[in-house]
């Protein structure tokens, strides 16, 4: 009886090791064949990016550095996803068809040995295209972070990241029910606490250079920074947040304790403290709201690199704990 039972269970047995085999093997072709998704296609190319700056011979970017930033965007690509990968970028290679030559994407990126400048301006594509907010996020304290290891090596270094995004949203007529409902999506705490940051800055950076210093390099960081944070708060994007409710704080600051003895350290410290706001806030918004974030987490990441120049650059700008200066 018992050897009967065994042999009509076999039959169960052989069809249930099939359907795992035809499982597996499903699995297996899905994981190979499956196109890649946006999302990874992006963060792998930002590896490569980071990966491409790591090994260039010229050494500008400390080890330490970039594989903290590697780290930051998560694991490296699969075999089949790397073969994803440069499927893609094969696609996207192709002439334009306006200019006859080839079309570059922020994918195209990697392929070839990229010097520091290059790889800020490909990342700050890649950020300011990206639709997750927190891998933007990512990719933008990495290209302020690179941006700030230039200046640190030359004060008078232009910004370098640049984008052509506008913002071509059509203003609506003041008072009008559209127009309201904008200042009120727009008028969220982490918006108005980076509004709130630029102007306490500004008032700390205006403060120190009053001081004077005794190295023209600082005071020409001061005098830069102040430009800087003027030219973002007289943006339209910007000024219109100091008429959100409640409004940003704007003056009465507390100065840094120890702005009198060390006013570049202090300043630096709140330069770091606008780059933390900064790169939150850049996780909350949308690509057009972005733009103008990212351009103030690279003033205060290059500021922070001039006035605090023995200590290394962050390899993500804006990652800290704010300061209780």
């Amino acid at each position: 009886m018992a050897a009967d039972r065994s042999i009509r269970a076999w039959p169960w047995v052989i069809a249930f090791l099939a359907i795992a085999l035809v499982a597996v093997l499903a699995a297996g072709a899905w994981a190979t064949w499956r196109p890649l998704s946006e999302h990874d296609a992006a963060r792998l190319t930002a590896r490569d990016i980071v990966t491409s700056v790591d090994e260039s011979p010229r050494d500008v970017v400390p080890q330490d550095t970039t594989d903290r930033q590697l780290s930051a965007l998560g694991p490296a690509a699969t075999p089949a996803q790397r073969d994803r990968l440069e499927d893609t970028r094969g696609t996207n290679s192709g002439p334009d068809a306006t200019t006859g030559t080839t079309d570059r994407t922020p994918q195209d990126a990697a392929s070839a040995d990229t010097d520091l400048t290059t790889a800020i301006s490909r990342m700050t594509e890649l950020a300011t295209d990206q639709e997750d907010p927190d891998l933007a996020a990512t990719m933008a304290g990495i290209a302020a972070s690179w941006s700030a290891e230039v200046t640190r090596q030359d004060g008078t270094a232009q910004s370098l990241m640049q984008n052509d995004v506008s913002d071509e949203r059509a203003p609506a007529d003041a008072g009008s029910q559209e127009a309201e409902a904008e200042v009120t999506e727009r008028c969220t705490p982490e918006l108005t606490a980076v509004a709130t940051q630029i102007d306490r800055a500004l008032f700390t950076a205006q403060s120190a250079d009053a001081r004077g210093t005794d190295f023209s390099e600082t005071a020409r960081a001061l005098t830069g920074w102040q430009e800087s944070l003027q030219r973002i708060q007289d943006h339209p994007a910007v000024e219109s947040l100091y008429e959100c409710e409640p409004r940003p704080a704007r003056g009465g600051y507390e100065l840094p304790r120890d702005i009198a003895d060390d006013p570049e350290a202090a300043s630096g410290e709140v330069a770091q403290d606008v780059s933390a706001y900064a790169q939150g806030a850049i996780s909350t918004v949308t690509p057009i709201e972005r733009v103008w974030l990212m351009d103030v987490l690279e003033s205060s990441a290059r500021t922070q690199a001039l006035l605090q120049p023995s200590d290394p650059v962050p390899a993500l700008a804006g990652e800290h704990q704010v300061s209780d200066r």
